[in-house]
């Protein structure tokens, strides 16, 4: 609607509550090219927009999830993938909205919980941003000491770099299900 009636964007832009509903979906979405949340990234949703509480757990989130995911890979039985589409994300963030702001009309619910979740997000985002800043495998710099003019080496070298990959690689490979580990070693 912006691209198509750029003067009215102001005016209309509650009217665009399912595009940010969307937005969030896709957010959420973990593989590249896969178009459905699976049982992590959606409670990764519910934890990340602090959506549940003592009234709504994660077991809640959990039961949540499964029901509407069956309620609608059965109105599309030719689908082979499994998890919760867009359709049924909405929804789910209906129900959400419903819960947690009763005493509004649907719009307002909805739009509600969309600002309290794109705050959230937004909220995080800059915490990440100041996190990045500081985080200890930050690309060493190199730096010269004031008095002998030098470098430092060892702030120079990719060493650590190399160290920080090997590290992921062992804790990848220690969170690998044994089952696939021994496949792929025979």
């Amino acid at each position: 609607m912006q691209q198509v009636y750029p003067k009215y964007t102001k005016q209309f832009n509650y009217l665009r509550l399912v595009e940010r509903i969307a937005a969030l979906f896709i957010r959420f979405l973990g593989v590249k090219g896969n178009m459905r949340l699976g049982p992590t990234a959606f409670r990764t949703f519910i934890r990340t927009c602090k959506l549940s509480n003592s009234n709504f757990t994660m077991a809640s989130v959990d039961i949540l999830y499964i029901d509407i995911t069956r309620r609608w890979s059965g109105a599309m039985p030719d689908s082979k993938e499994a998890g919760m589409g867009l359709q049924a994300f909405v929804e789910s963030f209906f129900y959400l909205a419903g819960r947690r702001f009763k005493s509004l009309p649907l719009r307002g619910q909805v739009a509600s919980l969309l600002e309290l979740c794109e705050a959230q997000l937004d909220s995080q985002s800059g915490a990440e941003d100041r996190r990045s800043v500081s985080c200890s495998r930050a690309m060493p710099r190199c730096t010269k000491t004031q008095t002998l003019g030098l470098t430092n080496p060892q702030l120079c070298s990719p060493a650590p770099l190399r160290r920080a990959a090997s590290q992921d690689y062992r804790l990848h490979q220690r969170l690998k299900p044994r089952t696939l580990r021994a496949n792929v070693e025979n």
